[in-house]
């Protein structure tokens, strides 16, 4: 298809213009504008192209390319506009839900004018404001302007020179081509001036309408100037009902002007735009602010694009074709390649000259960094919606279960993330969606111990998996069973390893891993708990056949001898060269070992004469995790194939078969074990969504941890060392001197008189 486009596009000009591609129906699925049509073009095809997903299968749906020469780049830039508006080709960067767009109208060519909302901004001599994408808040802010500005609500009135005025009234009108027969209810109830009786003159509510229209573009100073000084008018003339009416007038436009967002000392007009890009859409934020004060806030979300500055410029260019209020200012949260010529662009489209301006630094950046917070709080609240709604979640998961090729429903999905501070507070955590939705009581987090003090993601996610998975229940294969040591095991077990002969031997204490093959029996493995004193249990002789290594047998006698052993808490003493082994499995190292621990090494020299210290270890049973018990039906590693690899080998070396996939931070994508490329789940679709769902929450849950781990550590009291001061006694000290510092320099008199002459003097000895 290239082959072929190619021959087209070398007889493309090298002129300005717009180009068409085509697929095979004839139907326009792109256009784009171009200084030299034929570079451009050419561009698309190329063998060196670097094209972005959605360029490439525009490219290969394409059958033919046109276009259209023009004078000029601007030229070019408003035609690629009105086709793009027309066509609303496929693979162009295109506002969602245009058609929700409104636009308040004020007919300011009629003699009485009337305040609307439309869709369509049409030439004919109206007043246009927009365009507002909330329809809620238009309609909010249409209530309000009638209402400050007593705006009536009739249709159609205007002056009717033949007919006679109404009691009362100062000209005759008439609704449509009916004579005006009385006031309207708005009128009764004073919520309007009386225009539809002819009570106010077209120059008197032409007055009216002039503020409103100052008010919506927000300028609220003019009309609250001229209200007070007819106000002050109708005071001195004794007319104090209709004083007190724009009394109500005048503070209600105050309790409007006191909801801006912020204020500026520089009057310009201007635009401030951000958009963040998240799931495949970009969300945008357009802020509005006039006479120094955010007077309104849109929002817009658009699909596509294969580069920020690509995505901006079509956003300008499809914004401002359209805006019935165009500033002389617009700021834009990133640099763009056309910036002379999309300003001029702006510009063609109003009255006056604007300036396109991405600021670094000052009070232009700060704006775009309140325009971008708020980008980003649209693309969650959007998250949130499309997470409330339950069918897009079991749509998710059957696109999920589709795309990976699994045969089981996802019923339980597990995600996983590693989060640290430069090497420090390591921890990992687990996120569990169920049916789609998180499910926040089976969340659960690890605080690391084979990776303290330094960073290894690889390792710190081999531990976590491990950690995990030595939860579910053990599963020997079929031909292999463990049992309770017998009377009759006891030669075998001496003889397989004999050193336990001369540590209180007793057959009582083992169980053995038996293999049954053609109805021949052999034991293959063997382990003990040992009691050495109340408090203390040892784990110890475990011995697996060199024959039978490489399934774990070692790992299901662990498993077995902690579950049987009655001991809250085992010890046990391992080589060096193991010890990150039984981190991963659960245990803790141990600064200083019970002295029944240090006797049996003490034994192991006189008997084995091996003097290598051995990493004395602990593991603390814990109640049953209903959670870490239940089988994941998807494991989601935050990471990429490095990470998703180490988690794999983890799976495969306990035999478990869990479908497991990563995600790249990067690019977003998703790997499957042993596949090098990604594979083709768009991340704009359900089941990208829900991913992005559960990887973010997985992230948010470990920052989470991360931050009360290290801010537990941050408020811990210099006192909580010192020997003497438990709990009570810091309360007290803190309550009288308010801070350590405070008790470090109070004269030792004074601190006598808190915690007493023997403390204070053990407390001063170690502050």
């Amino acid at each position: 298809m290239k082959t072929k486009l190619s021959k087209i596009i070398a007889k493309a000009p090298q002129k300005p213009g717009v180009y068409k591609f085509l697929d095979d129906e004839k139907a326009v699925i792109y256009v784009g504008k171009a200084k030299d049509l034929r570079k451009r073009l050419q561009s698309y095809v190329r063998p060196s192209a670097k094209n972005g997903i959605k360029t490439e299968k525009m490219i290969e749906s394409a059958e033919s390319v046109e276009w259209i020469e023009t004078n000029s780049e601007l030229e070019a830039l408003i035609l690629e506009d009105n086709i793009i508006k027309e066509l609303r080709p496929k693979y162009n960067i295109l506002l969602k839900d245009s058609k929700t767009f409104q636009y308040i109208k004020i007919t300011i060519q009629d003699e009485y004018p009337e305040v609307t909302t439309v869709r369509k901004i049409e030439k004919d001599g109206a007043k246009y404001i927009g365009p507002k994408t909330s329809g809620s808040d238009v309609q909010h802010l249409m209530e309000s302007v009638k209402k400050i500005f007593k705006l009536c609500s009739t249709k159609n009135i205007s002056v009717d020179p033949k007919g006679t005025p109404l009691i009362g009234a100062k000209v005759a009108v008439k609704i449509g081509n009916v004579p005006a027969k009385r006031p309207c209810l708005d009128y009764h109830i004073k919520r309007c001036t009386g225009p539809c009786a002819g009570i106010v003159t077209p120059e008197e509510y032409k007055e009216q309408i002039n503020q409103a229209i100052e008010f919506l573009s927000g300028d609220y100073k003019p009309a609250k100037e001229a209200l007070t000084k007819q106000m002050h008018q109708f005071a001195l003339e004794k007319k104090f009902e209709r004083a007190g009416s724009l009394r109500d007038q005048i503070q209600a436009i105050e309790r409007q002007a006191e909801k801006q967002l912020i204020t500026d000392t520089n009057l310009t007009q201007r635009d401030v735009i951000a958009y963040v890009e998240d799931l495949g859409k970009n969300y945008f934020v357009l802020f509005q602010i006039r006479g120094g004060k955010l007077i309104n806030q849109e929002k817009f979300v658009s699909e596509g694009g294969d580069t920020p500055g690509e995505v901006m410029e079509s956003f300008l260019v499809d914004y401002y074709g359209r805006a019935a209020d165009i500033p002389k200012e617009v700021i834009i949260s990133m640099e763009i390649d056309e910036t002379k010529m999309i300003g001029e662009f702006i510009t063609s489209q109003t009255d006056h000259k604007v300036k396109l301006i991405h600021p670094t630094k000052g009070q232009k950046d700060k704006l775009i960094e309140l325009a971008e917070k708020n980008a980003r709080s649209f693309a969650q609240q959007s998250r949130v919606k499309w997470m409330a709604d339950g069918r897009k979640g079991e749509k998710a998961l059957e696109e999920l279960q589709k795309a990976l090729r699994i045969k089981e429903s996802l019923k339980r999905i597990e995600c996983y993330d590693i989060s640290h501070l430069s090497g420090t507070e390591t921890v990992g955590s687990m996120v569990v969606f169920k049916k789609g939705e998180a499910y926040k009581p089976d969340y659960r987090q690890f605080r690391l111990k084979s990776t303290v003090g330094k960073i290894d993601d690889f390792k710190s996610m081999e531990e976590v998996i491990t950690r995990r998975l030595n939860y579910l229940p053990a599963q020997l294969p079929n031909e292999y069973k463990i049992r309770k040591a017998k009377k009759t095991d006891a030669d075998f077990i001496l003889k397989s390893y004999s050193e336990v002969k001369d540590f209180d031997f007793d057959i009582k204490q083992f169980y053995v891993i038996e293999k049954n093959i053609k109805k021949k029996s052999s034991i293959v493995g063997f382990g003990r708990t040992h009691k050495l004193s109340e408090k203390v249990e040892e784990i110890g002789a475990i011995w697996v056949d060199d024959k039978e290594r490489g399934i774990k047998l070692g790992h299901h006698i662990m498993t077995t001898l902690i579950e049987k052993s009655k001991a809250k808490r085992l010890y046990l003493l391992a080589h060096p060269h193991l010890e990150d082994y039984y981190l991963r499995f659960g245990f803790d190292s141990l600064r200083d070992a019970p002295s029944e621990l240090k006797d049996v090494y003490k034994k192991i020299i006189k008997v084995v004469g091996d003097k290598t210290q051995p990493v004395y270890m602990a593991y603390q049973k814990k109640k049953k995790d209903t959670s870490f018990e239940s089988y994941p039906d998807l494991i989601v590693i935050d990471g990429g194939k490095g990470q998703l690899s180490t988690a794999h080998q983890v799976l495969f070396e306990k035999g478990l078969n869990v479908p497991i996939i990563g995600l790249a931070k990067r690019e977003e994508e998703v790997f499957i074990p042993g596949k090098s490329e990604p594979i083709d789940l768009k991340k704009n679709s359900e089941a990208g969504y829900l991913l992005q769902r559960i990887r973010d929450e997985a992230h948010r849950f470990a920052i989470e941890h991360n931050r009360a781990s290290r801010d537990k550590k941050m408020v811990k009291s210099g006192l909580d060392s010192i020997p003497g001061v438990g709990p009570k006694m810091r309360k007290k000290l803190l309550t009288y001197f308010g801070s350590v510092h405070q008790i470090k320099e109070a004269p030792q008199v004074v601190l006598e008189q808190v915690a007493g002459e023997e403390l204070a003097k053990i407390i001063k000895e170690n502050l």
